[in-house]
């Protein structure tokens, strides 16, 4: 039994800090639901501080957008989103880039009918300025 218990202890021990976020992978989940909650909130000036204006913003029916087509669509309401639910993310850090995949759920209320999405993600994050900011982002359907 002892022998369980200390095999158990020694695998937490190595398993554990594999498991640890580093501070630049929080930030960037931070980021991402900020600017999830700009997507919903519409709020402009957020969208605009947590993109790049290089942005490619790919959506899942195909259509691409760069940072001003992005926030115009949302702003004038021709795409209404009223919530989102991300789920299993994962981030690599690679120097000042950081590559985003996971799940994110969307209630579209702009469909005809307001619809649910389901969306696998692919996202590219720059940090300028110490701060993390969204480059790229591809969704499909799942």
């Amino acid at each position: 039994m002892k022998r369980i218990v200390a095999s158990f202890a020694l695998l937490l021990a190595v398993a554990l800090p594999a498991l640890a976020q580093s501070p630049d992978e929080a930030a960037v989940l931070k980021a991402y639901e900020a600017l999830s909650k700009a997507i919903v909130a519409v709020d402009k000036a957020a969208l605009e501080k947590l993109t790049v204006p290089e942005l490619s913003y790919g959506h899942s029916a195909g259509r691409i957008e760069n940072q001003a087509q992005f926030i115009d669509q949302l702003v004038s309401k021709r795409s209404v989103i009223t919530s989102v639910d991300n789920t299993k993310m994962v981030v690599s850090i690679v120097g000042d880039l950081a590559v985003v995949r996971g799940h994110s759920s969307l209630m579209v209320a702009s469909a005809n009918p307001p619809a649910k999405s389901e969306l696998e993600l692919l996202m590219v994050w720059q940090k300028r300025g110490g701060e993390w900011r969204l480059l790229a982002r591809q969704g499909y359907k799942v």
